[in-house]
């Protein structure tokens, strides 16, 4: 008699190892599948800063530019003629009559 409960008891192990390992299975499934959407996610955010980066550097080169033509006389002449209405020596002023 304490065979057959024996042979009862081992199979329960099975069953209930089994149960164990197909639970512990589906978890796993689920948290691998959560980490590929996120790792989507950090993908697409690694992109959109890549572009941002080099949008960025861009204007970098572009104010580096801008520095190095403020130190032109050329520039400061353009803007003695917008900002305070100057004239170059050689020029001449023509203004309308009201």
């Amino acid at each position: 008699m304490t065979k057959r409960k024996y042979k009862g008891s081992n199979r329960r192990e099975i069953i209930c190892i089994s149960a164990v390992v197909f639970i512990l299975l589906c978890v796993m499934l689920v948290q691998s599948s959560q980490l590929k959407d996120k790792n989507a996610g950090y993908a697409q955010q690694v992109e959109k800063l890549s572009a941002q980066l080099e949008e960025e550097n861009e204007r970098t080169e572009d104010i580096a530019q801008l520095q190095e033509r403020v130190k032109t006389e050329e520039y400061a002449g353009e803007i003695a003629k917008e900002k305070l209405g100057m004239v170059g020596e050689d020029e001449i002023l023509f203004r309308a009559q009201n």
